[in-house]
């Protein structure tokens, strides 16, 4: 009865004054065997759980009452995002996601906005100051790849990725405002935090909609942030672009016995496509001409009656974009005219180049000093070097510093926040996610969004957007100033939607 005994020192330990009877000269009597041994096997049985539980760490609501912006909270949420990757439109899952966890923390959220069921709005507090973060977290189709491999292994293959990061963009922003807000609470702030769920960047089309259909009115400033190779706030506008598809109506015939009757619309795009070309060579250097071919017929013995190719037309202004545009249409036609075939030009989305804000850059960079670059170890060096010999480009790593404010930073691509610059004052962070040289849209972008090494620079944007958030409610003097440098560099140009009237986000 070794066990019994020391079941009954145990539990007189942690509970002095409950009485054990039979324990007289530390024997327990025959007729109390059948308890004892129960307690015995019960002890034995619950003692490991009991051990193991005195050795956890504290949970994980106890985490996140103590440090709103741990990456134990959130690194969990940036790799079920990465988990589920999702297209533009269909960001069922990943919307959700981070919908509920401002839900949890007091925010109120209206899903479907601008006639997107991925889209919504959060918002907590109230009165003015009104500031904004925006939160992307569509993925790419055809990027899927495991996380921190360095080498080209998708998941799923041909299934959609992360290969811009946007597990990172959403989670960072989200957990920004959530901790803007409990600092709100805290030191009874007035003023409003709003979080805009951006559905289909990859497309240009979810911003676009919802500055069209008047979601930022109110609005009084916004904040954005995008994974890159270095980290940095936004000067450098990114470039405008147009989104059209092009597309030929010709006749059928049977391309053997009776070509002669038929009018190829694949020799249409054929020849707008090689005119495209030859322009290439006649477009300012920074401008940039893309396509894909979504309809090239059905079969090589039918003549193709359909075709159709999508162009993205790039470049520093939307201005010059547009003039590249009156180009294309120009060749569409003649390309139409010589297949005797007809031609449609369909603008599909747009947005324009971007307009930061100084006054709130300033206020970004001063936060992302304090915060300081991603705090890199020898693991993420090395990953990182074993991406950049994969790809072909120098094995440098990762990005150890913050680069100061001045010209010239900021990214070739394109992104709709320009149609949010275009009706609210706006500034945008970048930060290292990824290794230097390696290009976005890329396996490489994909491998590291779902490493350590992607969410150290995720964790970096949240605590610099949210101490820029917390600033920004703290004085609403610095957001009037924000919004009259608005005021003075939009002054005679009333904004005007890119989009068709009748668009739709359901027609794109």
């Amino acid at each position: 009865m070794d066990c019994a005994l020391f079941v009954s020192h145990y539990v007189s330990a942690l509970h002095p004054a409950l009485p054990l009877p039979g324990r007289a000269n530390g024997r327990v009597p025959r007729r109390k065997w059948p308890l004892w041994i129960a307690a015995c096997g019960l002890f034995v049985a619950l003692a490991p759980s009991a051990a193991r539980a005195n050795e956890r760490p504290p949970d994980a609501a106890r985490v996140e009452r103590q440090d709103p912006l741990s990456l134990a909270r959130w690194g969990p949420i940036a790799d079920t995002i990465f988990s589920h990757p999702e297209l533009a439109l269909a960001e069922t899952k990943s919307a959700e996601v981070l919908a509920r966890e401002l839900e949890k923390e007091g925010f109120s959220v209206v899903r479907g906005v601008a006639g997107m069921k991925t889209g919504w709005v959060a918002t907590a507090g109230h009165g003015a100051p009104v500031v904004g973060v925006l939160a992307e977290y569509d993925a790419l189709p055809g990027l899927s790849q495991k996380p921190g491999i360095a080498r080209k292994e998708a998941v799923l293959t041909g299934a959609a990725g992360h290969g811009c990061g946007h597990n990172l963009l959403g989670t960072a922003a989200v957990a920004a405002a959530i901790a803007a807000n409990r600092e709100r609470s805290r030191r009874g702030l007035a003023g409003t935090i709003q979080v805009f769920g951006t559905p289909a960047e990859e497309q240009i089309i979810g911003k676009t909609f919802m500055v069209r259909d008047g979601l930022f009115r109110g609005t009084d400033v916004v904040l954005a942030w995008h994974p890159e190779e270095t980290t940095y706030v936004y000067t450098r506008p990114r470039l405008a672009v147009t989104v059209i598809d092009v597309e030929f109506m010709g006749t059928t015939a049977h391309a053997a016995a009776s070509p002669w009757l038929g009018r190829s619309a694949l020799s249409a795009l054929e020849l707008f496509d090689h005119a495209v070309a030859l322009m290439r060579e006649h477009i300012l250097p920074t401008a940039r001409l893309h396509r894909v071919i979504k309809a090239g017929g059905v079969a090589a013995n039918v003549i193709p009656d359909y075709t159709k190719v999508q162009y993205f037309v790039r470049d520093e202004t939307g201005t010059r974009v547009r003039s590249m545009l009156d180009r294309l249409r120009k060749a569409a036609d003649g390309a139409a005219l010589a297949s005797e075939t007809r031609s449609k030009v369909t603008v599909r989305a747009a947005t324009r180049e971007p307009l930061y804000n100084e006054v709130l850059s300033r206020v970004l960079q001063t936060e992302l000093d304090k915060v300081g670059a991603p705090a890199w170890d020898a693991a993420d060096h090395e990953l990182a070097r074993a991406i950049q010999k994969e790809v072909g480009v120098p094995a440098q790593g990762l990005s150890p510093a913050v680069l100061p404010l001045s010209p010239g930073h900021g990214a070739t691509a394109s992104s709709d926040v320009g149609e949010t610059s275009a009706v609210v004052p706006l500034a945008e962070l970048a930060v290292a996610t990824r290794p230097l040289g390696t290009p976005a849209h890329h396996w490489a972008q994909t491998a590291a969004a779902g490493h350590a090494m992607g969410k150290k620079g995720m964790m970096v944007a949240a605590k610099t957007l949210a101490g820029a958030l917390s600033v920004l409610l703290s004085s609403p003097d610095v957001v009037r100033r924000a919004r009259a440098e608005f005021a003075g560099s939009t002054a005679g140009s009333p904004y005007q939607s890119p989009l068709a009237s009748d668009a739709t986000p359901e027609s794109w």
